[in-house]
């Protein structure tokens, strides 16, 4: 999300090479789909625990952001915890 506009570079988004358009929508229903989905978590239908596959203290944030930003170690979602 932006708050404000977006500007990008056409002349470097193309480069005169190819036939290239930028399509923006939306996400229709997006606020319903994510109540629902809520819903569904809380009812303890599905587990989403599973995709956690490393935790880190607050304290060390920044190795948190480092492993997952360069995708090391099979890390899917990374658990931060106050201590």
């Amino acid at each position: 999300m932006y708050s404000n506009d977006l500007k990008i570079p056409v002349s470097a988004f193309a480069a005169g090479l190819g036939d290239h358009r930028i399509v923006t929508a939306l996400c229709p229903g997006g606020k319903e789909r994510m109540r629902r989905l809520m819903n569904v978590v809380a009812s303890g239908r599905i587990d989403l625990g599973v995709l956690v596959t490393h935790e880190y203290k607050l304290d060390d944030i920044v190795a948190a952001y480092e492993l997952f930003a360069n995708q090391r170690d099979g890390v899917l979602k990374i658990a931060v915890k106050p201590r």
